[in-house]
């Protein structure tokens, strides 16, 4: 990631560097203050893992870079609202997760442009082998039939494995309401599962959805 994702704002004396292992809210202070040292470091802690949610809410859309800028965009024209250190890890997933629902929404309404097959799904990574692909590729499609907030709250809690008030907090929405979420989300998965040759397969091997 580069550092020209940072906001342009009004031209303002230099700010000192920050130290080489800055504290978390030595960190916070320098993104309030515009400090590019502060906002690079923000970059290297967190874009490996917005990275991976994006892929693990979206699946292998691309260009997927374009995507976490978009994050960090947004995360450093607000990073005012954040005021303590431990919160900032929480905003940043927030924002991912409104990121991802953008995403799956645009690609909704945006899907009359083209009449493409089922299986003309994005390229997966070639290191991958052919029977891992399939099985992501029905994976996705899968996803794809989820209503957009039920899929969000089903990929942070199952497939992330966050904590209930964790997935609650990144969609700013209640806890029994993620509950609900997630619970629809299987329901309607587990369904579409056992309509996929692969993934029906893949059902019966594990316990889970039993």
């Amino acid at each position: 990631m580069s550092a020209h994702l940072r906001v342009v704002r009004k031209p303002r004396p230099p700010d000192p560097p920050i130290d080489a292992q800055p504290t978390s809210s030595e960190v916070l202070r320098g993104l309030h203050a515009r400090n590019p040292a502060a906002e690079r470091r923000l970059l290297d802690a967190y874009a490996g893992l917005v990275e991976r949610m994006l892929f693990r809410l979206l699946g292998d859309i691309r260009p997927l870079e374009d995507l976490v800028q978009d994050v960090f965009a947004r995360v450093f024209s607000r990073i005012d609202d954040v005021r303590e250190p431990a919160a900032l890890k929480p905003f940043i997933t927030s924002v991912t997760v409104f990121v991802a629902r953008e995403a799956i929404r645009k690609k909704r309404r945006h899907r009359w442009l083209a009449f493409f097959a089922s299986d003309e799904l994005p390229e997966i990574a070639a290191t991958v082998d052919p029977e891992a692909r399939q099985g992501v590729r029905a994976f996705y499609r899968a996803l794809e039939t989820l209503d957009p907030d039920e899929r969000l709250a089903f990929t942070l809690r199952i497939v992330e494995g966050q904590e209930l008030a964790a997935v609650a907090a990144a969609c700013n929405v209640s806890v029994a309401t993620v509950k609900r979420r997630v619970h629809r989300a299987e329901l309607a998965f587990v369904e579409r599962c056992k309509k996929d040759e692969v993934l029906a397969s893949w059902l019966a091997e594990g316990d889970r959805w039993t």
